[in-house]
């Protein structure tokens, strides 16, 4: 099998969800792969993000990929963060996930299968930095939902991964958040430094081209060595 045949995207009509740098460095990968893609920020209303789907199809007649790239980041004192601090953080990172999913399963249904990724954090398996108690929850239960969905939509031709990127920029932390410091930040944790959006774009490819045909339910982790630093 040839490596266009493996990574290439030709034909498949992609939407990602969240005009983050990640968000944006897969676009750019995944127009170079040969497919049709389009970035929309619809933000955590549910309403924005279920036409967001229904734009794309109605322009592009279906949706072979998804990715959900949305992501709200920020690092709160346990005691001092708020409800409404708390709450903002699950409704992007989890809830929008779960209103696009569905939304997009829909339709794959009705068109032979798709693919899903959603961009998780490898702080959903380990803590990173302290005050990560709302985001880590919020991609933990995003890394649970997807495993649940890839098992649901098997029998549908739907695949379902999320990818964990590590050190690598994500957007700008809500107003309001404080650095705690963390085992991120001590010398030597990151063994291989910073990543960068392109890594992660690379990691969204393979999970959504045909290279990864036999793979669904998991969860990829760019995390350059942290976890056994």
């Amino acid at each position: 099998m040839s490596l266009e045949r493996l990574f290439g995207l030709p034909d498949k009509r992609a939407l990602i969800i969240g005009a983050t740098p990640i968000g944006e460095a897969t676009q750019a990968l995944f127009i170079e792969a040969g497919a049709t893609c389009a970035l929309s920020d619809p933000g955590s209303d549910p309403e924005a993000i279920t036409t967001a789907v229904e734009q794309f199809v109605a322009e592009h007649s279906k949706i072979d990929i998804l990715v959900y790239a949305a992501t709200r980041t920020g690092t709160y004192p346990l005691t001092d963060m708020t409800l409404d601090q708390w709450d903002a953080m699950q409704n992007c990172n989890v809830r929008g996930a779960f209103v696009a999913v569905r939304q997009a399963v829909l339709h794959m249904r009705d068109n032979g299968g798709g693919t899903i990724v959603a961009v998780s954090t490898m702080g959903s398996l380990h803590p990173v930095l302290k005050g990560n108690a709302a985001y880590g929850a919020s991609k933990a239960g995003l890394n649970a939902m997807i495993r649940a969905v890839a098992l649901d939509e098997q029998s549908h031709g739907i695949r379902a991964n999320t990818i964990l990127p590590g050190a690598v920029p994500v957007g700008e932390p809500e107003s309001g958040a404080v650095r705690l410091g963390g085992p991120a930040v001590e010398p030597g944790r990151l063994m291989m430094g910073m990543g960068r959006c392109e890594d992660v774009a690379a990691g969204i490819l393979y999970l959504a081209s045909p290279a990864a045909r036999y793979m669904t339910g998991q969860i990829l982790t760019l995390d350059g060595g942290f976890l056994i630093s």
